[in-house]
């Protein structure tokens, strides 16, 4: 049974307004810009906002900060001042004036208005039902991800999606309404998925960048008893035959769903020899006692032969 693997980024986004209002002077300085860290604030999440003046046109202006109309008092010729982000659909508005020591004044603004974005992954990768962590994609397997967008203002239909995995844009590029995407996992231990909301004119609504692990698929075995079904402890090394025969089930973790319902191959060995030990379930075999004491190497391979990384081997003593 797949079950879900979730990221869940509580971000937001904003509309950005910036104007540049000179007076006094007919010039006005392009390369005068209020920075936002982070770019994207969460609703509630303290932001810093920072003068950038990338031509030294503001040397010797005295700086004052507004939020909202109000003067930052604690911020008077500070670079850089700090504020709340507001609730989603509250729009705010941070200043900065410059007065000139030459005279005459210019003010730069940006608005912020907070988005939702939550991103759900669903890794198309098995782990068994007691498992109580999540499965991870692994190389070769599919990944379903879907963005959830809460907005005062636009409704799903109204955004615009772009989707990039690493640096590969997938779908060809920005498409309307299209909030969930699938993907093939790549090769590496991790891969980047991008996304950026835009409304239909082209503004910007959010953006985000999520890391994603990818890991190799692997096997654990545990005993299946007739009474209590299958334990949930693995067995570490090897399994002691108390009485006349044992069941053992191997368990792949973050195998490909589709390469464990259907695999190419899926096989149990004992001492180098296939078992012919064939049931219902491939991947439980039972073993029973020869009548001598000993051991014997216990061995299980599941694959897909078309990606050979898309498979999983291990095996275990059993002492007789």
């Amino acid at each position: 049974m797949r079950k879900l693997f979730i990221f869940t980024f509580l971000i937001s986004g904003f509309l950005v307004n910036t104007a540049f209002a000179q007076i006094g002077s007919s010039i006005i300085n392009p390369e005068l810009n209020i920075e936002l860290q982070p770019e994207f604030p969460r609703p509630g999440e303290v932001v810093t906002a920072t003068l950038n003046d990338y031509s030294g046109g503001t040397y010797g202006s005295n700086v004052s900060w507004v939020l909202d109309g109000q003067v930052v008092t604690e911020a008077l010729n500070q670079r850089s001042t700090q504020f709340t982000a507001g609730a989603v659909g509250v729009n705010q508005k941070i200043e900065v004036v410059l007065s000139k020591p030459q005279g005459g004044k210019e003010v730069l603004e940006r608005t912020v208005k907070p988005v939702y974005l939550d991103i759900v992954i669903e890794p198309q990768t098995r782990v068994p039902n007691f498992y109580l962590g999540r499965s991870l994609p692994s190389i070769g397997s599919i990944v379903n991800a879907t963005a959830l967008v809460s907005t005062d203002t636009f409704m799903d239909p109204d955004l615009v999606y772009t989707w990039r995995l690493n640096q590969t844009v997938l779908n060809g590029g920005p498409i309307r309404g299209l909030n969930q995407v699938s993907f093939t996992t790549p090769r590496g231990g991790e891969m980047v998925l991008y996304l950026q909301v835009t409304d239909t004119k082209g503004n910007v609504i959010v953006k985000r960048a999520v890391s994603i692990p990818s890991v190799e698929p692997t096997l654990k075995f545990y005993e299946v008893n007739q009474l209590f079904g299958t334990s949930h402890r693995p067995i570490v090394g090897s399994l002691a035959l108390i009485g006349n025969s044992v069941t053992v089930q191997a368990e792949p973790f973050n195998l490909d769903s589709r390469v464990y319902n259907n695999p190419d191959l899926s096989e149990w060995k004992i001492n180098g020899v296939n078992s012919g030990n064939v049931g219902g379930n491939p991947y439980e075999v039972t073993l029973q006692r020869v009548g001598f004491s000993g051991y014997s190497n216990l061995q299980f391979h599941v694959r897909d032969t078309t990606q050979v990384l898309q498979g999983a081997r291990d095996s275990i003593q059993i002492n007789f």
